[in-house]
């Protein structure tokens, strides 16, 4: 019982509507699927696997509204083409996104990918400089495809595995006014993407985010968000940031998008679904820009995606339970392996990070240790796990090695979670056994293919 409730608090906010068999394997069908996969646990097929926590993107449960959503006239309208207007799932989707993060205009595209590419074009200069906070690589790469490089200015917390500071996302607004000071009129804007992923999913404080503003704001440069995680965000500042415990997750997503002067970000996170994008902007010159260059480049979704948006949108903040259920579910992960498994401190948003150098010490970088516990885990459980997001180049420096248990919002028990962890800590008891891999020499494959393994 709760004395602000009404009565008996749910402690998941939703019940199981469909689910998908999982078939038990066995330890010599593990090891015949690895050596197929060449120890990549990335190339390993779907049905082989039992608790999948390689991403979290675009593979979170629908709900039943989604569903009938993707299931609906909507999804014969025609193509969105130059009129959005036209589209009443577009005009759904945008009433709703206006209402909640209170961007005048909004562009929808098919990834995240698409939209950080769009707005790239239009903001960043040749031979500029994009000041952020450890930026996604995806998004670092289209800044460089600009011809404009990144300066990483987040706080050195964020290197700081153990550290318990709490928002490790943070710029440095030392290092931010410094870039400033060096590069003047190079700044084409500052980038701050919300709960960053690289350094563990850590947030951004708005104390932090609205310092960051008036710096650019001084310099008259555009601050712009990577926003896929602003739920996450928004629920650690609850949590976290004092004066906003009181405050619903929909009041602070409001007041962070206020500080910005547009964001990007992929639906496939906070949003629930498995396609979409979306742009936000306050200036109507970069919207009717954006617009056209989604047509051109051909990104936009059909109608069913808009509506699986839109109806994600009506239901999270109809219940902000499910925000808190996702996060807290990925904590209660966190708890069952921190004093057990070396972690990065503290718990964020969205997964576990482990920090692979203290956990397999005896493994050097050459040998691919975090290839190799993937491995091992996969081999003893049949569960998939990989690396974070490759390395921001500071932490490539620092030669970081984090393994990543990403968890899917609404798709697993906490007898799955349980699993997980006992997994983990067995690979930790047996670390020793963990030897390393050894990259197979292969002339003529290209360098983006998926990486090809054997034990040493």
């Amino acid at each position: 019982m709760n004395d602000s409730s009404a009565g008996f608090v749910f402690s998941v906010p939703y019940e199981i509507a469909v689910v998908r068999p999982l078939r038990q394997t066995t330890i010599s069908e593990r090891e015949e699927a690895l050596t197929a996969a060449f120890y990549n646990t990335e190339l390993i097929p779907q049905e082989l696997i039992y608790i999948d926590l390689s991403t979290d993107s675009g593979v979170s449960s629908l709900s039943t509204g989604q569903l009938a959503a993707f299931a609906g006239a909507s999804g014969l309208e025609p193509g969105m083409g130059l009129a959005a207007e036209g589209s009443r799932a577009f005009q759904s989707l945008k009433e709703q996104f206006q209402a909640i993060f209170g961007f005048p205009y909004v562009i929808a595209t098919t990834q995240g990918r698409a939209a950080e590419r769009i707005w790239s074009k239009l903001h960043v200069k040749p031979n500029g400089v994009v000041a952020g906070n450890m930026l996604f690589p995806s998004t670092r790469m289209h800044i460089e495809m600009n011809g404009a490089k990144v300066v990483d200015v987040i706080g050195e917390a964020a290197h700081d595995f153990e550290s318990t500071e709490l928002f490790k996302g943070n710029a440095d607004l030392k290092k931010l006014e410094t870039v400033f000071k060096e590069q003047g009129e190079k700044v084409c804007c500052v980038y701050v993407e919300l709960a960053v992923n690289s350094c563990g999913g850590h947030p951004v404080s708005l104390g932090n985010l609205k310092g960051v503003k008036v710096l650019a704001a001084a310099h008259q440069v555009p601050l712009f968000l990577d926003a896929c995680r602003i739920f996450e965000n928004s629920y650690l500042i609850k949590q976290w940031e004092p004066g906003y415990q009181n405050r619903s997750i929909q009041e602070i997503v409001r007041e962070t998008c206020d500080v910005a002067d547009g964001l990007t970000m992929s639906a496939l996170k906070d949003l629930l679904v498995p396609m979409g994008g979306l742009i936000g902007a306050r200036d109507p010159a970069s919207y009717q820009k954006a617009t056209m260059q989604g047509f051109l480049d051909g990104v936009q979704p059909p109608g069913s995606a808009l509506e699986m948006i839109s109806v994600a949108f009506r239901e999270i903040f109809a219940a902000e339970a499910a925000v808190a259920r996702r996060v807290e579910q990925v904590n209660y992960l966190w708890r069952r392996l921190n004093g057990g498994v070396p972690l990065v401190q503290p718990p964020g948003g969205h997964a576990v990070f482990i920090d692979v150098k203290r956990f397999l010490p005896h493994v050097t970088a050459e040998n691919h240790p975090t290839e190799a516990l993937a491995a091992f885990l996969y081999h003893m459980s049949g569960i998939r796990v990989t690396k974070g997001p490759p390395a921001a180049p500071s932490q490539i420096q620092r030669s970081v090695e984090l393994l990543r248990l990403a968890v899917p919002a609404r798709k697993y028990l906490q007898g799955h979670m349980d699993d997980a962890a006992e997994a983990v800590l067995y690979a930790y008891a047996h670390r020793n056994e963990i030897k390393g891999l050894k990259p197979i020499d292969e002339p003529g494959r290209a360098k983006y293919q998926p990486a090809h393994f054997t034990l040493l």
